[in-house]
């Protein structure tokens, strides 16, 4: 079966698509879309809180030079196929375009550079208020999936109170501050992560001139086919953070002294797709790592190991927090070699869910059959169990001490 055929078969699930623009403050409008199941409405509505840079009701992306998905359309007729609604939106200032790849959005640049982190947390709960006015979402729990950024938003309005909501999806989620994100992006640990799969045979936690020069040299036009010696900064004879933390160091330097003097354009052309008063607005906000702690509505946190925008080391540190505050609220699900995404590009194009996802939509589906978590803050690691011949044949977990 194709993956055409697959996504066609899923779809039928969706009702037509509902497109709705709902007023925010200052008179902003946000355009979002509404799916709902055409049968066995579970009374489930899940949000998605879009992460950072310009997002779209779509997210339409162009994937090498012919593969073209919208996400949103896979998220949608996923959670449809389980009996649960969906809303995606446009970021603030962001319309789609067909006609612009790969990211086929339009961008009202100077006014993008000026949101910040409390007008994106007061349009969700713009958002939120407005789908509960409908009759057919009232008897819905509302559950806010966020992604990076996006739970650093959905976080703040769980806290705040200001429209109800029932528990929260957070995958990727950085522990620390936008800004200390960045830095820790630089620091070299990032780059281990993404090369130690490729050339790090011995799993010691560094690569060695034989690991590097004998790994595939696809791996290698990854980092410009750099020899040993371009990478091996230090000399001392192996390739760790302290080498890549050093050949970061210039481009960092850039990135800060960029936020520092407001060159949004310089950011937005170099870095990403964000302005200066992002980076400096976001440091101002509390982080994950103390907020999330504090919050008494179920949280469910999904993290990969192979995460390289955020380490996975903080949520488990944010689990460890809530257990000192005798929070039971909070369950951590953490992915061996599952990227920040929970390979969701891999889902795209080859139709078939990573295992990290694939629990995340069953922990949603099983929402209405669950009144909160089972009265223990639980950290769960992800194992395969092989099927025939080794395959992988289902994706469980294992509770482990998160200490």
């Amino acid at each position: 079966m194709t993956f055409s055929i697959l996504i066609a078969s899923a779809i039928l699930a969706v009702q037509p698509y509902e497109m709705l623009r709902i007023q925010t403050a200052g008179a902003e409008e946000i355009v979002g879309r509404l799916s709902l199941p055409s049968v066995g409405f579970k009374n489930v509505l899940v949000v998605d809180v879009p992460g950072s840079g310009p997002h779209t009701y779509e997210n339409r992306r162009r994937i090498g030079r012919t593969t073209e998905v919208r996400y949103h359309d896979l998220f949608a007729a996923e959670f449809a196929r389980r009996g649960v609604a969906y809303f995606s939106y446009n970021t603030r200032y962001t319309e789609v375009d067909e006609n612009t790849p790969p990211t086929f959005d339009r961008v009202d640049k100077a006014k993008f550079w000026t949101i910040t982190p409390a007008e994106k947390t007061q349009d969700l709960e713009h958002i939120i208020r407005h789908l509960r006015k409908d009759p057919r979402l009232a008897r819905s729990r509302v559950l806010l999936l966020g992604w990076s950024e996006g739970s650093i938003i959905a976080s703040l309005v769980a806290e705040r109170r200001q429209v109800p909501i029932d528990g929260l999806f957070l995958a990727g989620a950085p522990a620390d501050d936008v800004y200390s994100t960045i830095v820790w992006q630089h620091s070299g640990e990032a780059s281990m992560i993404n090369l130690r799969k490729f050339f790090d045979a011995d799993k010691d936690g560094h690569i060695t001139r034989t690991e590097y020069e004998s790994g595939d040299p696809r791996a290698r036009a990854r980092v410009g086919n750099k020899t040993f010696d371009d990478l091996d900064v230090n000399q001392d004879a192996v390739l760790t953070a302290d080498d890549f933390r050093l050949i970061l160091k210039p481009r960092l330097q850039q990135i800060l002294s960029a936020a520092e003097r407001q060159d949004d354009d310089w950011i937005w052309t170099n870095f990403f797709r964000v302005g200066a008063r992002w980076i400096q607005q976001h440091r101002k906000v509390e982080p994950n790592r103390t907020r999330i702690p504090r919050l008494d509505l179920p949280v469910f946190l999904f993290h990969g190991t192979d995460d390289a925008n955020c380490p996975v080391q903080g949520v488990i540190d944010i689990g460890n927090r809530a257990r000192e505050r005798g929070r039971t609220n909070l369950r951590t699900f953490i992915v061996p070699d599952h990227d920040h995404s929970l390979e969701i590009v891999s889902w795209a194009v080859t139709g078939s869910l990573s295992e990290g996802l694939k629990i995340l939509f069953d922990q949603v589906e099983r929402w209405p059959t669950v009144t909160g978590l089972d009265g223990i803050n639980q950290l769960w690691v992800v194992r395969l169990v092989g099927g025939p011949n080794n395959s992988v044949q289902v994706a469980v977990a294992e509770p482990r001490s998160a200490a």
